[in-house]
Order: structure tokens, then C-alpha cells, then sequence
């Protein structure tokens, strides 16, 4: 059994789970990183010499020893950084490439900027406008009383007509029939004109009114603990890679990078195109999507990897490969080994 590392899901970040597969018959533990020296691990960082680590704990499952460390060995080790992890006894374990793992909430790590300060609060000071004294409202002083106005007389039209019975004419009511009855058969000769010049008139068909389709409701959005929950569950049942990938998905429709790249990682993108094409928009300096850019900053290299795991088969890891070799190969040596044909 290989050496498989998980994060710690009971703590907000900074803790691995590190399964060794074997019984762990001495307490301590050495990390050294094949690809760069100083490589061994010690309790304040980096050194050249051998350094051997206490775990926090160390659990047994399957037959094999579960070691639990905090963020004094998952706070130093960066992801896919190659770790030969070596028992005191001179055990080698193999070694791994180290995943994901959340930083601890106090730490640096790989992920997101450190967060703002806030501002002090400001204070604002209140005049005091005294105590209120409660009494009998005041009533305002009476005045002079207006001088009623007198009533107007009515005023008689003249000729002894009533105003409300005008006088009425006849010929209006007469010469408004003829005129409508003019204008209609104006109209009907005017028709009759076209129609011989311009041939019988199609009827003209009213067009059907757009139906408009209704937008699809919003998903609900999940908490990072639902997520974390739905993790354990799949590894729980040692789910295909696809579950990992919808998983994965589902977190980023929730805004939630940090449990999307967790499942997509756990997918394996050695093994799955569309999760080593996620992984490496993590990375990638052209994603400004809020929950990529919130879960891990732009690293071209690491986006170079993922891309390659699939270049050549799948075209659009190779362009998403040739326009990170095209941009940046120049400005970033590590880029340089994966921009080579």
C-alpha cells in the first residue's frame, strides 16, 4: 500500500492524516524533499541536516499506522513537492507527492492572501440635549374671528334663459350624420382605386407572440461543512473519480474553492482530464473567478503541470499549456520544463 495523505476534516486547516500503510514501529518520523536542498525537515524549517519529527498521534487502521501532524510539518511543505517520508529506524515509506492541504487559519501556506485588518471602530460622541419636562400641552392664544363673508347673488343669463338649461341648436345634430356617412364612402371608393391598381389584398397574418423560457431557479447553495461532509461520505465509499469531479463542481457553484480543490485533487488528474483541467485553472494567472482566486494563488508552474498531465490529448489543456509556455516561459524557469515538446 502506498503512502496516502488526507486532511485532517475536524479542524479548520493545518492538520494531514498521514496513512503509511505499515505498522509505525518507532515514534518518529523524518520529511525530506527530493527536488531542492536543504531537504530535510526539522522543527524550525528547511536544513541540510537529518531532523526526526513526533507526530501528534498515531492511530492504527487496516493494518497500518495513521500518523496525525499539525501545522509545523503541513504549514512548510508546499503541494506536489516530492516527500520521502523515513521511519528512525531507517524505514523508507516511499515517497509521496504531497497534496492540498489547507493552511492553518493563523498561517501563510499556499492559499489566500492574508486577510485585511479592519478598521477601528469610530466613535461618535452624542450631545446630551437634558432632561425633558413633561406638562400640560400648551394651547395657542385665540385670535380675532374672520368676518363672515356674504352670500353672492345668483346672476340670471340674459334673455331669461336658465344657466342650466342652454339654449339648443338644431342644425349640428343634422349635418354630423352627413358627414360621417361622406367620409365612409370616401374611404370605400378609395379602397376600390388601390385594390385595381395594386391587385386583391393578402391577408396579413399576426405573428405568433416569443415565449419567453422563465430562468431556471438558482441551486441552493452548500456550507463549507456540508461539503466537507459530502467528502468524507465518497471517501467513505471509495467513490469513482467522476463523483469526486461533480463534487468538486457543486463546491464552486457554492463559492467555496478550498472544498473544490480537495475534490478534485482526491479525483486524481492523472486520471481524470476534467479534474487536472480544474486544478490547473487554480493556478492559473488568467482565472479571476472569485472562488479559484480565493482558494490558491497564481502559479504558473503548477498550472504548466496539470495542463501537461493531459497535453496531447485533450486540446484544450494544449492551448490552456501553450498560452501559459507563450506568456510567461520567459519570466519563469520552472515553466521552462514543461513548455518543451
Amino acid at each position: 500500500m502506498t503512502i496516502r495523505i488526507t486532511e485532517d476534516e475536524t479542524e479548520d486547516g493545518g492538520y494531514a492524516l498521514i496513512e503509511l500503510g505499515r505498522p509505525l514501529r518507532t515514534p518518529l518520523l523524518s520529511f525530506r524533499r527530493q527536488d531542492v536542498e536543504p531537504r530535510h525537515l526539522g522543527a524550525e524549517g528547511w536544513q541540510p541536516e537529518v531532523a526526526w519529527l513526533a507526530p501528534l498521534s498515531v492511530t492504527e487502521r487496516d493494518g497500518g499506522a495513521v500518523a496525525r501532524f499539525g501545522p509545523n510539518v503541513v504549514g512548510r511543505i508546499e503541494e506536489l513537492v516530492p516527500i520521502e517520508i523515513v521511519a528512525q529506524d531507517g524505514t523508507s515509506f516511499g515517497i509521496v507527492s504531497w497534496p492540498f492541504i489547507t493552511p492553518a487559519p493563523t498561517g501563510g501556506g499556499i492559499l489566500a492572501a492574508p486577510p485585511t485588518l479592519k478598521p477601528d471602530p469610530i466613535t461618535v460622541e452624542v450631545a446630551d440635549p437634558g432632561p425633558l419636562s413633561i406638562g400640560e400641552p400648551t394651547q395657542p392664544e385665540p385670535g380675532p374671528e374672520p368676518e363672515p363673508t356674504p352670500p353672492r347673488e345668483p346672476r340670471t343669463p340674459p334673455d331669461g334663459l336658465s344657466v342650466a338649461q342652454p339654449r339648443r341648436r338644431i342644425w349640428p345634430m343634422i349635418a354630423l350624420p352627413l358627414v360621417v356617412l361622406a367620409a365612409i364612402g370616401g374611404a370605400y371608393a378609395t379602397r376600390d382605386e388601390l385594390s385595381t391598381w395594386l391587385g386583391p389584398r393578402v391577408p396579413e397574418t399576426a405573428a405568433p407572440p416569443a415565449i419567453t423560457a422563465a430562468p431556471a431557479p438558482e441551486a441552493p447553495r452548500l456550507s463549507a461543512a456540508d461539503l466537507r461532509q459530502r467528502h468524507a461520505r465518497l471517501i467513505e465509499e471509495r467513490a469513482a473519480p467522476a463523483a469526486f469531479v461533480a463534487l468538486g463542481e457543486t463546491a464552486l457553484a457554492s463559492r467555496q474553492g478550498a472544498a473544490a480543490f480537495r475534490a478534485f485533487e482526491e479525483a486524481d488528474p492523472a486520471a481524470s482530464a476534467d479534474a487536472a483541467w480544474q486544478l490547473g485553472r487554480f493556478y492559473d494567472p488568467g482565472t479571476t473567478d472569485g472562488p479559484y482566486r480565493d482558494a490558491a494563488r497564481p502559479d504558473t508552474a503548477r498550472a504548466a503541470y496539470y495542463y501537461a498531465l493531459w497535453r496531447s490529448r485533450s486540446p484544450r489543456h494544449t492551448d490552456a499549456l501553450r498560452g501559459l509556455c507563450e506568456a510567461h516561459a520567459g519570466r519563469d524557469d520552472r515553466l521552462r520544463a514543461f513548455c518543451r515538446p
